[in-house]
Formats: structure tokens, sequence, C-alpha cells
């Protein structure tokens, strides 16, 4: 019994430590969204992703979806798109893209935490990223 409890203590002990960091992290980035600092963002992360075929317009849900998450990315492409600002060769690409670095933040935050290292977390995934998404931008 001392196992399970003990078990459930730090599964408890987690959960804290998780809200503890994504809370305060989502009040941050609400914030950021409402003053207009995510739009300030988007226009200068917009220049890596034109060799990947993203205009401006599309990467705004790409730096939403690394900053929020796949959520709130994809609420945004899709609406990107019903609307008429992101073509669906681009949809393809920024959807891939988001697939591999979605939560890129918020993710960084809670591992770094946890103690692995911050370029292994980064990096990788970026890489393969920018890698896969200028292949399917190319089909």
């Amino acid at each position: 019994m001392t196992v399970l409890w003990e078990g459930f203590v730090q599964g408890v002990r987690g959960v804290i430590t998780i809200g503890l960091i994504v809370v305060p992290l989502m009040i941050v980035l609400e914030i950021a969204q409402g003053n207009g600092w995510l739009q300030k963002l988007n226009h200068y992360a917009a220049k890596p992703f034109r060799r990947i075929g993203v205009g401006e317009e599309g990467v705004f849900p790409l730096v939403v979806a690394m900053l929020f998450g796949l959520t709130y990315g994809s609420g945004l492409i899709i609406n990107h798109v019903r609307t008429g600002q992101v073509s669906a060769r681009e949809a393809k690409v920024i959807g891939t893209f988001m697939a591999i670095a979605h939560a890129l933040v918020e993710d960084t935050i809670i591992f770094l935490v946890l103690g692995a290292p911050l370029l292994l977390l980064l990096v990788p995934r970026l890489v393969l990223a920018f890698a896969m998404s200028y292949i399917v931008s190319k089909r």
C-alpha cells in the first residue's frame, strides 16, 4: 500500500509542478495576444518560414501553435484557410510544421524543469520541422 501512496503523492507533485509552469505561461500568452505582441512576433518570425513556402499570414498560426499548442494553432489555420488568407498548399506545409513543433515553448519549459538539456529539446524538433515542411512544400 505504501508504494501506491508514494506513487500517488509523486503524481500529485508532478501535476502541481506542471500547473505552476503552465498556468502562468498561459496567462502571459493571453496578455501577449491581447496586446498585439504575438502579431509583432509574427512579423519578425516570418523570414525563415518564407523558405518553406509560408507567407506572413500563414506564420501567425505557426507562432501560436509553437506557443499555445495544437488546439489554438489548428483553430487559427482553419480560420485562415476559410477566409482565404492561406492557400491549401500553405496549409499543408503549416500543418506539417505544427505537427512536429507544436507547444515548443511549453514543452521545453516543462522538460527543462525535469532536467533535460535545452538544445536537445529545441534543435532536433526545429530542424526536423523545417526539413519536413520544406519537402512537403516542394511536392
